[in-house]
C-alpha cells in the first residue's frame, strides 16, 4: 500500500473513532453538566485498530488494473490494438473470464499472457476489477 494511502486511511480511521465520543456541555452557571448517557441499544464505536484493519482490506481495483491490465487493454479499458475493450462488459463476464484464466483454462491465443496476469489475483481482487470496468 502506498504511504499516502496508508496515512490517509489511518487519519480517517482515527477521525471515525473520535466520532463516537461525546463532549460534555457546560451549564449556564459555568459548571459542567452531567455527561449524556448513551442509549442502551446504541452500539459502541469500533476501535481505531478495527477500522484500520477494515480499511486495509479494501481492494484498489484501479491500481491493480493499472499495474496488470492497462498496458494491453488501455488506461481505461478501452482496448488497444488487438486486445479487446473491457470497459462496459457485464461484471459477471469479466469475473468469469479472469477466474478461467487464473485456473489455466485455454481461452484463445492470449491465454498464456492472461493466465500469468490473473494467476496472483484473489477472488476479491477479481471482483473489484470487474466492478471497476463492468456494468
Amino acid at each position: 500500500m502506498k504511504a499516502n494511502t496508508l496515512l490517509l486511511t489511518l487519519v480517517l480511521a482515527l477521525g471515525l473513532a473520535a466520532c463516537g465520543q461525546e463532549q460534555q456541555a457546560e451549564s449556564p452557571a459555568g459548571g459542567s453538566a452531567a455527561p449524556a448517557v448513551p442509549p442502551a441499544a446504541e452500539p459502541a464505536a469500533p476501535a481505531a485498530a478495527e477500522i484500520v484493519a477494515d480499511a486495509t482490506a479494501i481492494v484498489d481495483a484501479q491500481g491493480i488494473y493499472s499495474a496488470k491490465c492497462a498496458v494491453c487493454h488501455g488506461k481505461t479499458g478501452e482496448g488497444r490494438g488487438t486486445n479487446p475493450k473491457l470497459v462496459g462488459l457485464p461484471v459477471a463476464d469479466i469475473e468469469s473470464r479472469l477466474k478461467d484464466y487464473r485456473a489455466g483454462k485455454q481461452m484463445g491465443p492470449n491465454t498464456g499472457i492472461m493466465a500469468a496476469a490473473a494467476k496472483s489475483l484473489s477472488d476479491e481482487q477479481i471482483a473489484a476489477i470487474a466492478g471497476f470496468l463492468g456494468e
